[in-house]
Formats: C-alpha cells, structure tokens, sequence
C-alpha cells in the first residue's frame, strides 16, 4: 500500500509540474531560463577556451558525417565491384553453356539440349539484372562520392576556421588583458591629487623665490654692491689702460 501511494504522489507531481510550465508562469519562466541560458552560452562562446570547446564540438559532428559517408561510399563500392565481378562471371558461362547446347544438338540430345537451354534462360534473367544493379551502383556511387567529397571539405573549412578563429580571439585577448594590466598600473585618484599638491608647492616655491630675486635686485644694499663693483671696474680698467700707454713709451 505504501508503494502504491508513492508512486501515485510521484504521478500527481509530474502531471502538476507539467500543468505548471504550460501556465502562462510557467511558459514565461521557460523563456527566461532559455534567455539565461542563451546569453550564458554567448558569453562562453566569446572567450578563446568557450569557442575552442565549441569547435571541437561542431568538428566531432562533421567528422562522425564525413566518416559515415566513407564508410557508405566504400560499402557501395564493395558491392558495385561485386556485382561487376559476377555479371562478368555470368557471361562466361552464358558462353559456356551456349557451347554445349550446341553440342548437344549436334548429338541429336533434345533433352539435355532443354535443360541447358533452360539453365542460358535464367543466366540471361540474371544479367538483365546485374546490369541494371550496376547501373544503379554506378549512379549511387557518384552520389556518394559528392556526399563524402562535400563532407570532406566542410570538415577542412571548420578546421580551418577553428584555427583563424581562434587564433584571433587569443590575439585579441591578449590586447585586452594588456590594455587592462596597462590600466591597473596607472596612477590612481589619490596619487594624482597628491602629485598635484606637490607641482602646486614646487610652484609657488619657484614664485616665491623669483619674488626674493626680484626684492634684492631691486634693494638699495643690492644697488650700493652693483657700484661698487662697477666702480672697482672701471678703476682696474683705466689702470690697464695706463699700464698700456707706460709701455708703449
């Protein structure tokens, strides 16, 4: 009895959980969890590792076609090459038997003359069939062959997309993590503020001292040096000067 209401509360629960996703709540959470999934899906598929996975994915796809259209191929040609082998067969012993109803008429034998006879009538059936067989080979194989050949190439394409894919998408990843490792390397907002109080005070610093520059040069004590100066000048100058004409006496 217990195992009995089990199973009916696990029926109940599967027929209420279906009911549910065929409200319109349920139909919405549906689409919801599908977008989820969607843009979770797009979001791997934008990192080299994602796509790579993708690719290997979609490749084992067309490589499990191109090897099922191989393998058709070769069983198509396994027969058709059968078949020709037995319609090739089958004529020989058309002649062969030809040969000896022929003999068998020549020795007045009806009877065993009939029975060969009956024997090149059910060859002859049987070549009419092997040709058309082969002929149906023949255009089966071509068929196959475009399909494998197609495949072939399909599956060389998505290797070869796979590869400049994913080449520039590793390329393009390194860009972006420099880019960011550039980023993160660069001053932050408190540095900057800091590095601005510093050049505002070498500044002001550098006024300040041109102001004392210019406060001194223009004092009465920084005049007073300048003559005196240009006063010892213009004396060594002029004893220079006498010691010149002295000489030239």
């Amino acid at each position: 009895m217990t195992n009995f209401m089990f199973i009916v509360l696990v029926i109940i629960a599967i027929v209420a959980i279906i009911a549910f996703f065929n409200t319109p709540f349920g139909k919405q959470l549906r689409v919801k969890a599908k977008g989820r999934t969607d843009a979770v899906m797009r979001q791997d598929a934008s990192t080299p590792e994602g796509a790579r996975d993708y690719y290997n994915a979609a490749i084992r796809d067309k490589e499990e076609f191109y090897n099922k259209a191989s393998a058709t191929f070769a069983e198509i040609s396994g027969k058709l090459d059968s078949a020709e082998k037995e319609l090739y067969q089958s004529n020989k012993d058309i002649m062969r038997i030809t040969q000896q109803i022929n003999a068998c008429l020549d020795e007045n034998n009806e009877e065993s003359a009939m029975s060969y006879a009956m024997k090149k009538a059910t060859l002859e059936s049987k070549i009419n069939v092997l040709k058309d067989t082969i002929e149906e080979m023949k255009q089966a194989k071509a068929h196959q062959k475009e399909i494998r050949d197609q495949a072939a190439t399909d599956l060389q394409k998505l290797k070869e997309e796979k590869e400049q894919v994913l080449f520039q998408m590793e390329a393009d990843s390194q860009i972006i993590q420099l880019h960011q490792s550039m980023d993160s390397m660069n001053i932050n907002n408190e540095t900057e503020r800091m590095l601005d109080r510093v050049r505002e005070g070498a500044r002001k610093t550098r006024e300040r001292a041109e102001g004392s520059r210019i406060a001194y040069d223009t004092s009465s004590q920084a005049q007073d040096r300048r003559l005196e100066a240009s006063e010892r000048e213009r004396n060594a100058r002029q004893m220079l000067e006498e010691m010149k004409r002295q000489r030239g006496k």
